[in-house]
């Protein structure tokens, strides 16, 4: 007869335990017999059952002593109850111990207590591998995780490194703007969590407002730093930035949430400014809060053509545009909140420290 496994019974009556031990060897399995619960748990921890019968009264330790010590091991292996007892609390305080199934004596049906056996042990062996693959899927997923993780760090590494440069190349043509961009990405961002934008949207307004000048790349030296008053023709070429900065980076997937911040930022709350297919009341939110940000900071700047304004003649500049340039919502946030006195970072690296690898 093939060996199908190994059952340990556990009883204090040697009539049941031979009868046990011959059905069971003729069916195929390997049996132990222990004749007290200490004697069981000896043989439990030697051997390696697949499935444990229990007496629940028996001297030295009884079969509820056993359930719980089977069940603490931590081996999954599956316990039967077979007693001489019909009270009904012994099998419910059996089952809720840690034993599988329950079976009164005597056992007059041994196909029966068979049948029970072989299903015990089949439900045990699936949840044995079930856990295997759990582990083993849960060890991928880690390993895809991490993989994931390096790759996301080096993209947001790489796109860090993008808005730096892009940043420092617009600052070297244009010096008078040096750390207006980070400035203007300060107080939108404040305006922003005033106004109860969520992580998302503050990072399509921090990035975005860092490179709101980014199409001045694409304008002249001579014009962007004229000390005079410009003509005609050169304000046209100054509002070009808007184009080419949308063309700088309308082709990079990353930064297409940012495309409406690079377009409309010159663009009036009641539809005039430029570009003139914009619309002012369609303008998005953080367009509006870029406006404001970057009219505030240009106006208290030292520009090629004027010296910087104060911070009170900048203020009331703000009032005198709301509602037509300006939004009156976010003017009314920005000087009601004292937006304009807070403190600059230095360095836009620590500023751009925790840019995610994706918006």
């Amino acid at each position: 007869m093939s060996n199908k496994g190994l059952i340990l019974v556990i009883d204090d009556e040697e009539a049941v335990r031979t009868s046990f031990k011959m059905y069971l060897e003729d069916s195929g399995y390997k049996v132990l017999l222990a004749e007290n619960g200490r004697q069981g748990i000896e043989l439990f921890d030697r051997e390696k059952p697949q499935c444990v019968l229990v007496d629940l009264r028996m001297p030295e330790m009884n079969g509820h002593e056993v359930i719980k010590y089977i069940r603490a091991s931590g081996r999954n292996i599956p316990s039967i109850v077979i007693s001489g007892t019909e009270v009904l609390e012994e099998a419910i305080k059996s089952l809720r111990i840690g034993a599988w199934d329950y079976m009164t004596k005597p056992v007059m049906d041994m196909a029966g207590l068979l049948h029970r056996v072989e299903e015990t042990i089949e439900k045990s062996t699936l949840i044995k591998q079930n856990l295997m693959y759990r582990e083993h899927l849960e060890t991928l997923v880690k390993e895809r995780t991490e993989e994931l993780e390096q790759t996301n760090s080096a993209l947001a590494r790489a796109i860090y490194n993008t808005v730096v440069i892009l940043i420092q190349t617009i600052e070297a043509k244009d010096p008078y703007t040096r750390g207006h961009s980070l400035r203007v990405s300060e107080y939108s961002v404040a305006i922003g969590r005033k106004l109860g934008l969520d992580t998302h949207s503050l990072q399509i307004l921090r990035l975005g407002s860092l490179l709101h000048d980014i199409g001045k790349i694409g304008v002249a030296r001579a014009v962007l730093n004229k000390p005079g008053e410009l003509t005609e023709d050169e304000y046209d070429r100054i509002k070009e930035h808007i184009k080419i900065g949308e063309q700088i980076l309308q082709n990079v997937e990353y930064f297409k949430p940012i495309l409406p911040l690079i377009r409309d930022h010159h663009k009036w709350f009641d539809g005039n400014g430029y570009p003139e297919e914009s619309r002012g009341p369609d303008l998005i939110l953080e367009s509006q809060i870029l406006s404001v940000a970057d009219v505030y900071d240009a106006l208290t700047s030292d520009r090629p053509y004027r010296d910087a304004m104060s911070r009170e003649k900048a203020l009331a500049e703000l009032k005198k545009t709301s509602g037509t340039q300006l939004s009156p919502e976010i003017v009314d946030v920005f000087i009601g909140e004292e937006i304009y006195s807070i403190e600059h970072k230095q360095d836009i690296g620590i500023y751009l420290e925790h840019v995610p690898s994706e918006i």
